[in-house]
């Protein structure tokens, strides 16, 4: 038997991650951060007194692509099972971890749900803006495909992406090309290729996204987002696209 969460957050963090049949995703997802703002959450700070003023928080490096985070626990229990010695377990509200904490990049309930949050989602958290939600979806391998230059207006996307992108170092090329699927689904997609390392690919996604909010961005097409690193060949989504950023 499934244990139900035993707090209103944690029902909400579930219903975030696996929004229930019908419910939209992007409420449930909005729903739990307003809830966290407010929620009592802990975090981990060294041992010892810091200086006068000065608040210091443990940070950890992710093993999956050697971002630094800062980590932070829904609940009490978590926080405790993941301290080290030289750390204390100490309890504030979302908000005003949020506030403290600007500029650093957060993860919640690191060995659970390992939610990334970064500094311009936090902001927006923070301002009451809406995150965009956005979901993982492949295309079966073995499909037959036909990828092609977009045969819709993409003018809007393509200034909102390469106005992100030219404040982001990290990205070396971006190319935009519509996928057609040859059997009976006939699904028709257009599809975001980034170029960039791995350790900022999540980073990036997440901006794109939140981008898309900020614009109220509308498209013809649904939209997926693939990545390449830099050292990779450039494949047939580059090459029977088009290239909307970098050289």
């Amino acid at each position: 038997m499934v244990k139900k969460p035993s707090n209103k957050l944690a029902q909400l963090l579930a219903a975030a991650k696996s929004p229930p049949e019908g419910a939209n995703p992007e409420q449930t997802q909005d729903a739990f951060f307003k809830a966290l703002l407010d929620a009592t959450v802990y975090a981990h700070v060294p041992l010892g007194n810091p200086p006068e003023g000065v608040m210091r928080f443990i940070q950890f490096v992710r093993p999956d692509n050697g971002q630094t985070m800062l980590p932070f626990f829904s609940d009490k229990q978590q926080a405790e099972a993941s301290r080290r010695n030289a750390a204390l377990v100490v309890a504030m509200s979302g908000r005003n971890l949020f506030e403290l904490t600007r500029g650093a990049s957060l993860m919640l309930n690191p060995n659970v749900d390992a939610i990334a949050l970064y500094p311009p989602e936090i902001a927006a958290i923070l301002e009451g803006r809406a995150l965009d939600y956005f979901a993982k979806d492949h295309i079966p391998a073995g499909t037959k495909v036909q990828i092609v230059p977009p045969s819709v207006s993409t003018a809007e996307l393509n200034t909102v992406l390469r106005n992100l992108f030219e404040t982001e170092a990290t990205v070396k090329a971006a190319f935009l090309a519509e996928v057609r699927r040859l059997d009976e689904g006939a699904e028709v997609i257009l599809v975001l290729t980034v170029v960039v390392a791995k350790t900022y690919q999540e980073r990036l996604l997440q901006l794109v996204t939140l981008a898309f909010k900020a614009q109220a961005l509308k498209l013809d097409l649904p939209l997926d987002i693939h990545f390449l690193v830099p050292d990779e060949p450039r494949n047939d989504l580059c090459n029977g696209g088009v290239q909307i950023f970098g050289t």
